[in-house]
């Protein structure tokens, strides 16, 4: 799924680039006003020393930031932005790409997040990268 991009969003991208160095694949903005960069190569550059260029950044554009590493490879991926997932499998029923992703219990509410909204940004992530269909937390 191809993935178009507005101007504010094409604005924050050259802001973060221009700021970080980093070379930026995608930005997502969500709800509550968290701007997720997913970059190429390096994320400590990205961050800069003790997160300066992220500081910085939220700073500029008054919005959290998250940044996430990309890969190619929709597990790795999957583990970048799952920090806590301790096991990570993707299955293809008909056609359609399904990650299960299994999370030790105590730190399910804080993936799901409150109404699901941090479940929905991953979903989201995920579909605009990979064309994942649905997420399972387990």
């Amino acid at each position: 799924m191809p993935v178009t991009f507005d101007t504010d969003t094409i604005q924050l991208i050259n802001l973060f680039e221009n700021v970080t160095k980093a070379h930026v694949k995608d930005c997502f903005v969500n709800d509550d006003n968290i701007v997720y960069f997913i970059v190429k190569g390096s994320v400590g550059k990205a961050v800069g020393k003790n997160g300066a260029s992220i500081k910085s950044t939220e700073r500029m554009i008054r919005k959290g930031v998250r940044v996430v590493q990309f890969s190619e490879n929709l597990e790795t991926y999957a583990k970048n932005l799952i920090p806590q997932a301790t096991k990570i499998a993707t299955r293809n029923e008909n056609g359609k790409i399904f990650l299960d992703v299994w999370i030790d219990r105590n730190t399910k509410p804080i993936i799901i997040g409150r109404d699901g909204k941090n479940l929905k940004v991953l979903k989201e992530l995920l579909q605009r990268s990979h064309d994942v269909f649905d997420v399972i937390i387990r």
